[in-house]
């Protein structure tokens, strides 16, 4: 197999190594000891004992704690055949030469060099190697994200991998990990294990085979790979230090992060899917300047080049420099002709405007190309700068492409050339190869580090164990409650924070508010809009497609700017968080919760993360994005102050279903307690004894308590004291600061805080309770730093707020309590808040539609039913099915009276000529083949309470859903 210049070396060695004769074996040398039935070899850290029956492997520590228990089995297997016995044959350059005989009797030569805090192993063939079970787990990439039982899965990702729940991996068994684009972009073999200070990798271009499960832990390849690594430190930053170094070894390494990227960004994707064109990115670029949002980066990931979109004329992103400028008769794709007619217009709107300009780019050309393709193809391929083989799927182009060999120095400086011709800063690498398998997962990342060192920005998809770029995103997010993939909301978390977890904490969670897919005024696409922004808040990259504003809710678009103005004020923090893990593998800018405390327990907190050295995110958003108001959160250990209440808090507690609303940013201060923003340094009473590096700035907390009057601040590099303020809610310490000095802060007398902390709940519950339309009123409490509203239907929590006194809610009976860090006061009285009148119909569409009050939700499936390209009412998708006996449900709660059914279902002539619908307890028979594409009538009937229409698959032909509408109609 090919491998990359910088890897050639390595190979070179290795296969030196592995013919050199071995040096005969003595009962004891150095770290590696031989016995009658072990081969014992020593680091620093760690004892490996090879049990020389079955090849049986374990580590401990020097104490004899164990880490990794051995397998109960053999810890080789080649296919199905186990190890049976192993010979020490000698040592190579410091490391155990082993013979290891399988149950065939085939033969197998493995190396093991130890080192300080790691052992490396390598084997003559494709082998899979595997210890007994070890858990909590955490890592592997893209592969992260998917869930248990699926070893053998197809691509593209939605309807063919299941998205996981949980960050922690047991279970997860995998037989085809490489890079098969969509949801396997980010490829590492990496794990690690937080509470045994352990972790693991193996490196390898080709097929690779995990199994994390209650009965081993286990890593393997069909070839032989290039290194499976065990490591084992005293602390968890070490371990990640030395993979870092691990990997640069063999030619996987990172680079330096540039700031633009971790400013507020924007993808074109977001805003107009695939179909872009310069005068709407041009009004939506100036739309967020307009509303106050400071973007310094942007993304044009498709149609710029030329021809008419959707046809196999059209260019690609490798036609370079040759945008979509001129007319062209006869187009007729609905959209403007041309689509960028002038390329150096939009790249002054985006350097007016203080943006930097990205292109998406793929590296695989057509086979077959066009005029529109440009002559790039031809060229490539005459000098012999692609691979050998010919990708029959991908998701662009379409039909066989060749893709670029990056093994190649000189195709790789080619590519960078034909970058040039385009004009802008960056690329968007979003290359997505389905079939054959390449098993070249390094392929990417030779060309994205040659882009990003000759100047380029770059956002990373494709890439094998390191990030060669700015940072790696995870694959598209699409609205949804967890149909597919794509449309899981707990998808995201989980993705992310696995890749971090493998090492990368540069990581982006896409657009906020993904791919539509319904109408932006859908109140649950609005509710997963809100979530979404709360959590990519607090996430190392924001970035945006649909503006906020044009969700038409003004509490909404209020609550989104001060999320993305929080956000980009915490630039220095958080590229200074990015640039920390550069310099030291460790995942500092996204640091999941097991791994920042690896001894915690967090029970039955939701995903939680350390961002940066001083904020602890604790989001509320997953499947449940639209109903949920709680969640239980977990602290560590040390002092904790909610950033937008106040709230002091002693770790470790979990606050058990805390209240988090649309209104604010869920999220603690703690740890080194230190921000520095655009504006200057916020030092919060938390730690003392303690320092913050931030690119040069230095903040030295010496102080010996927190009484502002009794405390200084003193630059030390002037020598003069530095005035401050004192936030009058969290306790904050803000003063300006001038980059590369140092501050340090001395006296404060003896204050644990700088003012007292409460210890009693309010006392007194809001009164005054009042609504004016559908919001709710109520008159404050002292001491309160927020409120809980309980009531409505379901009679439970609907909602919080951290201090305002009103709250949007829909009809019902409500009571409100006060809170603060003690807890929760007594219930106000209860307040109705009645339903409007109205003669607005109730529409309920396939992605939800107004709350129940029940177990019933609105909109249900069951059976089996897919995603349909062909789009609903409101432009967004439709779904279908042919398989008997499934159903689609559409319920609402209804207030008395009578209603006017009516269904909506995209026109198609492979629909069904028999849709059966039930309401209100008749069949309704209705031919989807000839009247789809508007509202048809079902009848009328009377509801009082929750009315229901089911459709039910009883007949040939795709049954197509979409949405259903109750419209009150006179007595």
């Amino acid at each position: 197999m090919r491998r990359f210049p910088s890897l050639i070396p390595l190979v070179l060695l290795a296969t030196v190594a592995a013919t050199a004769p071995a040096v005969p074996a003595q009962a004891a040398s150095g770290p590696i000891t031989d016995t009658r039935d072990t081969v014992v070899i020593t680091g620093d850290s760690y004892r490996m004992t090879i049990q020389k029956t079955g090849f049986r492997y374990s580590f401990a520590r020097r104490d004899g704690t164990v880490i990794a228990p051995a397998h109960a089995e053999s810890g080789l297997r080649v296919g199905d055949a186990d190890a049976a016995t192993t010979k020490l044959a000698g040592r190579a350059g410091g490391a155990a030469v082993l013979d290891v005989t399988l149950e065939t009797g085939a033969k197998v030569r493995v190396k093991v060099q130890p080192s300080a805090r790691h052992v490396k192993i390598t084997a003559d063939r494709g082998a899979d190697f595997r210890t007994g079970p070890v858990a909590p787990a955490y890592g592997l990439g893209d592969y992260g994200a998917h869930a248990d039982g699926q070893p053998d899965q197809d691509t593209p990702c939605s309807g063919q991998v299941e998205a996981r729940r949980t960050t922690e991996l047991t279970g997860i068994v995998l037989d085809n990990l490489t890079n098969e684009g969509s949801c396997k972009r980010f490829i590492s073999t990496f794990v690690v294990f937080p509470k045994q200070r352990f972790a693991e990798v193996l490196f390898d271009e080709g097929q690779k085979r995990v199994g994390l499960t209650t009965s081993e832990n286990r890593l393997g390849s069909v070839d032989p790979a290039q290194g499976l690594y065990y490591f084992a430190a005293p602390d968890l930053k070490r371990i990640y230090a030395d993979y870092r170094d691990v990997r640069n070894r063999h030619g996987y390494t990172d680079v330096r992060p540039r700031p633009e990227m971790f400013g507020l960004g924007w993808e074109a994707y977001g805003a107009l899917a695939w179909n872009t064109y310069q005068s709407s990115v041009t009004e939506t670029v100036k739309a967020f300047k307009e509303h106050g949002y400071p973007l310094q980066w942007g993304v044009v990931g498709s149609g710029f080049w030329p021809g008419p979109r959707g046809d196999a004329s059209e260019g690609t992103t490798n036609s370079f420099g040759m945008w979509d400028s001129k007319p062209e008769p006869g187009r007729d794709d609905g959209l403007p002709n041309p689509r960028y007619p002038d390329p150096d217009a939009l790249k002054k709107l985006f350097a007016d405007n203080g943006m930097v300009l990205l292109l998406g780019a793929r590296n695989n050309f057509k086979v077959a190309p066009n005029a529109n393709d440009g002559p790039f193809t031809a060229e490539a391929l005459a000098k012999g700068y692609f691979l050998p083989v010919k990708v029959t799927k991908s998701q662009f182009p379409q039909g066989e492409t060749y893709v670029l060999d990056a093994s190649n120095p000189k195709a790789v400086r080619w590519y960078v050339e034909q970058t040039r011709k385009w004009g802008v800063d960056g690329v968007k690498e979003d290359t997505m190869l389905y079939a054959p398998n390449l098993n070249r997962d390094g392929n990417w990342n030779a060309l994205q580090k040659a882009l990003h060192d000759d100047g380029d920005l770059v956002v990373v998809r494709n890439a094998a164990y390191s990030v060669p770029g700015d940072f790696v995103r995870i694959n598209d997010t699409i609205y949804g409650r967890g149909e597919v993939f794509h449309e899981d909301p707990d998808r995201i978390p989980v993705n992310m924070l696995n890749i971090a977890a493998s090492g990368p904490g540069n990581v982006s969670p896409d657009i906020v508010g993904g791919t539509p897919k319904a109408s932006l005024t859908d109140p649950s696409y609005r509710r997963y809009f809100w979530r979404n922004a709360q959590f990519a808040a607090l996430t190392p990259v924001m970035t945006f497609g649909k503006g906020p504003w044009e969700l038409e809710d003004p509490d909404l678009a209020a609550s989104v700017k001060r999320m993305s103005l929080w956000h980009d004020a915490l630039h220095p923090y958080i590229y200074d968080a990015v640039l920390d893990g550069y310099e030291s593998g460790f995942p500092y800018a996204m640091t999941p919760l097991p791994i920042a405390y690896p001894d915690a327990d967090p029970g039955s907190a939701g995903h939680e993360w350390m961002f940066g050295e001083s904020l602890l995110a604790a989001p509320l958003f997953g499947r449940d994005f639209d109903t949920a108001q709680t969640r239980d959160v977990y602290l560590p250990a040390g002092k904790w102050i909610d950033y937008d209440t106040g709230a002091v808090y002693q770790g470790p507690r979990t606050l058990k279903d805390h209240a988090i609303g649309m209104d604010r940013l869920p999220v603690f201060v703690g740890g080194k307690g230190v921000l520095i923003t655009r504006k200057g340094a916020e030092v919060y009473p938390i730690a003392r004894g303690s320092s913050f590096d931030s690119q040069g700035t230095r903040i030295v907390n010496a102080n010996t308590g927190w009484d502002p009057a009794k405390l200084v601040v003193t630059d030390t590099r002037t020598g003069r004291r530095v005035s401050f303020t004192v936030d009058a809610k969290t306790g904050a310490i803000r003063f300006p600061v001038v980059k590369g000095h140092q501050y340090v802060l001395s006296g404060g007398g003896k204050a644990a805080h700088p003012f007292p902390i409460e210890t009693d709940v309010p006392a007194a519950a809001p009164a005054g309770l009042s609504h004016e339309g559908m919001t709710l009123s109520w008159s404050p409490v002292k001491g309160a730093r927020g409120y809980v509203v309980t009531g409505g239907c379901a009679s439970s929590v609907v909602g919080s707020t951290t201090g305002a006194t009103s709250l949007a809610v829909a009809p019902g009976e409500y009571r409100v309590a006060a809170t603060n860090a003690a807890g929760t006061g007594p219930l106000s009285e209860p307040h109705t808040v009645p339903a409007p009148v109205s003669t607005d119909p109730v529409v309920v569409t396939n992605e939800g539609g107004p709350a129940t009050c029940s177990d019933t939700q609105p909109y249900r499936e069951t059976g089996t039913w897919s995603s349909s390209s062909l789009k609903g009412f409101d432009g967004s998708g439709t779904r279908f099915s042919s398989t008997e006996g499934s159903t689609a449900t559409w319920s609402a709660r209804l207030p008395a009276g009578s209603y006017e059914v009516a269904v909506w279902f995209p026109a198609h002539t492979a629909s069904t000529k028999q849709a059966t619908y039930q309401v209100g307890g008749q069949d309704v028979v209705v031919d989807q083949t000839t009247s789809g594409g508007a509202w048809h009538s079902l009848g009328t009937w009377p509801f009082d309470g929750l009315a229901s229409v089911t459709l039910t698959v009883n007949a040939a032909g795709n049954h197509r859903a979409d949405a259903v509408r109750f419209t009150p109609t006179p007595q």
